[in-house]
């Protein structure tokens, strides 16, 4: 288990690229840095009542690892989740796209649908072995609820594509300081999106 510190202080942009603190949990699983967390609070009723209307709800998450301090991220992971309500069957069905593969899975609930769309568990992140003990980490993420441009979601896609995380012919959509993406980068056009930044954690 990696050890959390004090929640980071945030100062929040214009309104609309605002920064959510919120607290996640960092464990070392299989040597293997992973984070958990959710913010289903930001789901809002107009989203909520959406789900059951017949159409699709995409969810494009991008996960950003940055050491306090430093310029660029670490490594940068991304998902991919849409779920849609079949009528027929009266239950959801979920895709998930990650780096680790394309899966479905149906749901009932609307609310294990919300919580499957609004959290990371066990995501994921990069290897033990490459986080520096007794220096200060935070991830920030940015989430896109039904992205308006089909580019939002091939660029994310060919990410996925990817088989590594490095740095090497990242767009700056991907690689930047977090001042740029987080803070002076302009939203792109979806229904909702989010900016959310995690506590401070280190490597004991």
């Amino acid at each position: 288990m990696i050890c959390g510190l004090l929640l980071a202080a945030v100062t929040p942009a214009r309104a609309q690229t605002s920064v959510v603190a919120k607290r996640f949990s960092f464990e070392d699983r299989g040597g293997v840095l992973t984070i958990s967390g959710g913010f289903r609070e930001l789901f809002d009723k107009h989203l909520q009542k959406r789900l059951r209307s017949g159409f699709a709800t995409t969810v494009v998450m991008r996960v950003y690892l940055y050491q306090q301090g430093g310029g660029k991220p670490i490594v940068v992971r991304a998902r991919t989740l849409r779920a849609v309500y079949d009528l027929w069957e009266q239950r959801f069905v979920v895709r998930f796209e990650d780096r680790r593969g394309r899966r479905h899975r149906k749901f009932l609930r609307d609310g294990a649908v919300i919580d499957r769309l609004t959290s990371l568990w066990r995501f994921p992140l990069m290897r033990m072995a490459k986080i520096a003990r007794a220096r200060n980490y935070f991830v920030a993420a940015i989430v896109e609820v039904n992205p308006m441009s089909r580019e939002v979601l091939a660029e994310v896609r060919r990410w996925l594509r990817r088989p590594s995380g490095g740095h090497e012919g990242g767009s700056e959509s991907f690689f930047g300081s977090f001042v740029s993406i987080f803070v002076n980068n302009k939203v792109r056009r979806s229904e909702r999106t989010w900016k959310i930044r995690s506590q401070l954690f280190y490597k004991p």
